[in-house]
């Protein structure tokens, strides 16, 4: 009798111990800044299978421009995702890690992963990609230009 006595009341305070601490407050009311992708974004560098190919060919040209209606336009185009004119959007404003591109007639958009880390003060996108041959990778790293 004891020891099921002893039973009950250990069970009881493990199921009383293990309740979760849940506070959705935010005491300091901080919210995560919106990370705007939008711009104009030039090739800063460009990898082929993790070797560097900028200096190989004039990649200087080739400009991204992402408005901040959502519209896209390459300009002087190199292999990349798309090829036309469309409509941009991120997965997520605070935590982008996906851009989709929809053409303009296109019926599905094409996803690309990319990272955006913030080097001396400026955020880069570094886009991966395989255009035509999947077994070329591409890393394209962009940065936004003034214009």
């Amino acid at each position: 009798m004891k020891r099921k006595l002893l039973y009950v009341i250990l069970g009881a305070l493990a199921i009383a111990g293990c309740s979760q601490f849940s506070d959705d407050s935010n005491p300091y009311d901080v919210t995560e800044a919106v990370k705007d992708v939008s711009g104009v974004w030039k090739l800063k560098s460009v990898t082929r299978n993790n070797i560097d190919i900028t200096t190989d060919m004039d990649f200087s040209r080739f400009a991204l421009h992402m408005g901040d209606d959502g519209r896209y336009h390459i300009e002087n185009y190199l292999p990349f995702v798309v090829q036309k004119d469309g409509q941009w959007s991120t997965d997520n404003p605070h935590y982008p890690f996906r851009l989709s591109f929809l053409e303009d007639g296109a019926a599905t958009s094409v996803d690309v992963d990319f990272r955006s880390p913030v080097v001396g003060g400026q955020r880069s996108l570094l886009i991966t990609l395989s255009p035509g041959c999947a077994s070329n990778v591409y890393t394209y790293t962009l940065e936004r230009t003034e214009n």
